[in-house]
């Protein structure tokens, strides 16, 4: 399955400036936001029935609540931002001749970059490897993914961990966590309670493409792959986009570069903010316009209301 990561984390950007995150289960989770002065910058993604970005909403088609209580909402605006990206590529022996139809759906993934982005890559199996950190130059990763094979366990819940804190390196806003992998985890030493909480407090939003896996599970020690992505990729904000196999690759990534290439940037000063550590959580709801469907939003639950 593939696993897009993409949200920020909690952290000082100024004299007053944190990163925090958002959401409302009943309608899918979401980016994170940015606090600068007090003022929280939070990514929306909008898309109809279709799974296609929904363009052009009005601000006053918006409504943020924290805890139940509706925040004023500063500004709406939408925003084509480089990304800083982690793709994270499963080699285990799970994947099978899958391994190389990925690397051929990364590699268009990363012929489609533009000016401004930058990528790191991880590789897994039994172990978690580093081979590149962030870069504007896609080249080593391009190589690199000529000479992918198919062995091992599988350590997703590791990789996924070392994504996040490898994106602590990232410098541009909206950053992506890419992985690809049949989802199950047989081999990690790092437990899902602890990896969801990192997503938490980490800048990245999630995103999954869920690919059927080419053979039974037959460790009754492995955690089932469509479960897990969906529990991953809504700790911190996306979606597990459903396939019918390999081929759907190409569909998959297309849809979900769309979409967060196309966010919303919601602006709004939270209330009575303690910076106590504490779980602050956030939902946001939609008023459609006039001759607007069914849509979705991707949302967070919340965030930790972190300051030092």
């Amino acid at each position: 399955m593939l696993l897009f990561l993409l949200s920020p984390v909690l952290r000082a950007q100024s004299a007053q400036a944190i990163r925090i995150g958002l959401g409302d289960e009943s309608i899918g989770r979401a980016p994170l936001l940015k606090v600068s002065s007090e003022v929280a910058l939070i990514d929306v993604s909008v898309t109809d029935r279709n799974g296609r970005p929904l363009r052009g909403l009005p601000a006053a088609s918006f409504h943020l609540f924290e805890h139940g209580v509706e925040q004023k909402i500063v500004s709406v605006s939408e925003a084509d931002l480089p990304i800083s990206a982690v793709l994270v590529f499963d080699e285990s022996r799970s994947m099978g001749k899958g391994v190389h139809l990925c690397a051929t759906a990364v590699r268009k993934f990363l012929d489609g970059s533009t000016a401004g982005d930058e990528f790191a890559f991880i590789s897994f199996a039994e172990q978690v490897v580093i081979e590149s950190d962030f870069s504007n130059d896609a080249r080593t990763i391009q190589n690199r993914l000529l000479h992918v094979k198919s062995q091992g366990r599988t350590a997703l819940l590791d990789a996924v961990l070392s994504a996040a804190l490898l994106m602590r390196h990232a410098h541009n806003q909206r950053r992506v966590i890419l992985v690809l992998t049949d989802g199950g985890d047989n081999r990690s030493r790092s437990r899902e309670v602890e990896v969801r909480r990192i997503l938490l407090e980490t800048e990245s939003q999630v995103y999954a493409a869920s690919i059927p896996q080419q053979r039974p599970l037959d460790d009754s020690n492995t955690a089932f792959g469509p479960e897990l992505l969906n529990r991953l990729s809504g700790a911190a904000g996306g979606r597990n986009v459903v396939m019918d196999g390999f081929w759907d690759l190409d569909r998959a990534m297309r849809q979900i570069n769309d979409e967060i290439r196309s966010e919303y940037v919601l602006a709004f000063k939270p209330e009575n903010l303690a910076h106590d550590g504490k779980f602050r959580r956030v939902s946001l709801r939609l008023t459609r316009p006039p001759g607007v469907g069914q849509v979705s939003m991707l949302c967070r639950s919340g965030y930790y209301d972190a300051f030092n």
